[in-house]
């Protein structure tokens, strides 16, 4: 690609937002396109800096792009050419040719030369974002990408004045940086003067292997595009190396996903929630080692040897509360109503302190015990004395009806080639072991507290990351502290929930930390997390 004087647009906008249709499924041939291995956008020089320009202007209008097409090799367009003289494959007429015959898009549509091919046209549409950038979705232009009809043209008559003024911001966006429309395509603009008018490229679109930012692009490379997406962070000596979103936060509106975007933390939750016990430990109010009886006298006498600190490790042996709910239950329960459930339920199935298993009722009888002591609601208190301290401005424990999550990510969950929203489960409401929102940018300075002593003091960090006991059954070697596993010299924690997929690695002595929260039910992210953190670390 270098060769032939191409450039990878993200080298010049890291952030860009692209949706390359041709390397899925989702364009007019119903499958991926011969000549995209990677879901790239390479253009010449000249053209790509143009673009980086457009991008630049319209950002001060809190507006952006996004690309769903760029150089295009020429084996893709013998691939269209193929697809085009194929009139037994109907499967994509309803939705890219619904008014014509397929033998028609030969010619205006469909040609065995396309100008892309040269490196100096791009197929857009235009993002109007909110004021501070979390929120990015497309205007409305009146058809789809790659939709086969005189709608599509630019100036078409059958599309409403709002339409029309969104295909003129694009337009006059483009034209003024040289790139001029085609009018029978609202989203195709070829630079002008082409750099290399007479010469076609057939090398395959790849991303770039020499680059870190490539590679971290290629690790993340399923979260992006129409599909849902995943915000990274990796902080370095305090210092943001990498802080971006890739995908969709919202499928159905087609909200970008970024770094102010907030995701359910399922149990990554949990360091919060011991971080409270910590400073309410550090107000003298309780005491790890108080049995939960005393806090929670409700339980039955069975549990009168386990303490807030077999809480914190998962050693109670209490049975976890999803175990004790009724198997085709559907009304949600709460942190009280796992307290319900635990009176009723058999003994520890193992002396407290003895064992190690983990459970998700510890962390909800935790959130309950932050109540008795505090005097507060648990979500009133983790805005108190965490949140608002630290500047944690979108982040909060999620109650339904209470204050909703800002820019909020909605889960999901592949069904076939599809994506079905699945946000909320049976346990979604439980707040203790699983019920904060939050996003990168915020846990950016959730880390930076974990290093000094503006929240929790050096006694009680010390203990939330000191290998308390041997977590066992996982398949995992690893340490459990206060709502953190250690492992080696990583201290880290996942989060999975219907929808949702998150984790949280820290090299401490590196002052590396990676931060990948994703609004999908599938991929669990520790792996790549840990391969993003590889690319970072020194000797």
């Amino acid at each position: 690609m270098e060769e032939a004087g191409l450039v990878d647009l993200r080298s010049l906008v890291p952030d860009l937002s692209q949706d390359i249709k041709y390397f899925g499924r989702d364009n007019f041939v119903g499958a991926p396109v011969d000549g995209y291995l990677a879901p790239r956008c390479w253009l010449k020089r000249e053209a790509a800096e143009a673009l980086a320009r457009v991008e630049a202007r319209l950002r001060q209008r809190h507006q952006r792009l996004r690309v769903y097409d760029c150089y295009r090799p020429a084996r893709a367009v013998a691939h269209f050419m193929r697809w085009a003289s194929d009139p037994a494959d109907q499967r994509t007429k309803a939705t890219h040719y619904p008014t014509l015959p397929k033998a028609a898009l030969v010619g205006e549509y469909i040609a065995p030369v396309s100008g892309h091919s040269r490196g100096a046209t791009v197929d857009l549409t235009l993002l109007q974002c909110d004021a501070s950038g979390a929120e990015c979705r497309a205007l409305d232009m009146g058809t789809d990408f790659d939709y086969f009809g005189s709608r599509a043209n630019t100036d078409a008559s059958d599309v409403d004045a709002v339409q029309r003024a969104n295909r003129g911001q694009l337009r006059d966006a483009m034209a003024a940086e040289g790139f001029r429309n085609y009018p029978m395509e609202w989203w195709h603009y070829t630079f002008r003067p082409e750099p290399s008018p007479d010469t076609l490229y057939d090398v395959p679109v790849t991303a770039p292997d020499t680059q870190r930012e490539a590679r971290i692009d290629a690790l993340m490379q399923r979260y992006d595009g129409d599909v849902p997406g995943a915000s990274l962070l990796v902080l370095q000596d305090g210092r943001a190396l990498v802080d971006r979103g890739y995908g969709r936060s919202d499928l159905e509106t087609g909200i970008e996903a970024g770094p102010g975007t907030n995701y359910r933390l399922a149990s990554v939750s949990k360091q919060f929630t011991a971080a409270a016990i910590l400073l309410l430990a550090q107000d003298g109010v309780l005491s790890i080692e108080d049995p939960v009886r005393s806090w929670l006298p409700s339980l039955p006498a069975s549990a009168d040897r386990v303490t807030l600190r077999h809480l914190l490790t998962h050693t109670s042996g209490l049975a976890d509360y999803e175990d004790l709910m009724p198997p085709d239950g559907v009304q949600q329960i709460r942190d009280a109503g796992v307290l319900a459930l635990l009176e009723q339920a058999a003994p520890p199935s193992f002396t407290p302190g003895t064992a190690y298993r983990y459970s998700n009722s510890g962390y909800a009888l935790l959130a309950l015990v932050v109540e008795r002591a505090s005097g507060q609601a648990y979500p009133a208190f983790l805005r108190s004395r965490i949140f608002q301290p630290l500047a944690m401005h979108d982040t909060l424990a999620y109650v339904a009806g209470g204050p909703a999550v800002p820019h909020r990510a909605w889960g999901y969950s592949r069904r076939g080639e599809d994506w079905v929203r699945t946000d909320q489960s049976a346990t979604s409401a439980v707040l203790g072991d699983g019920g904060i929102y939050s996003n990168v940018d915020d846990l950016a300075r959730w880390d930076a507290a974990l290093y000094d002593d503006r929240l929790l003091s050096d006694a009680s960090r010390a203990l939330a990351f000191a290998p308390q006991v041997a977590v066992a059954g996982e398949g995992i070697d690893a340490h459990y502290g206060f709502g953190w596993r250690i492992t080696g010299d990583t201290q880290w924690h996942s989060g999975e929930t219907i929808g949702f997929r998150n984790v949280i690695v820290r090299w401490p002595r590196q002052r590396l930390t990676v931060v990948l929260l994703s609004n999908r039910n599938e991929d669990p992210p520790y792996a790549t997390a840990l391969a993003v953190g590889a690319l970072f670390l020194r000797d």
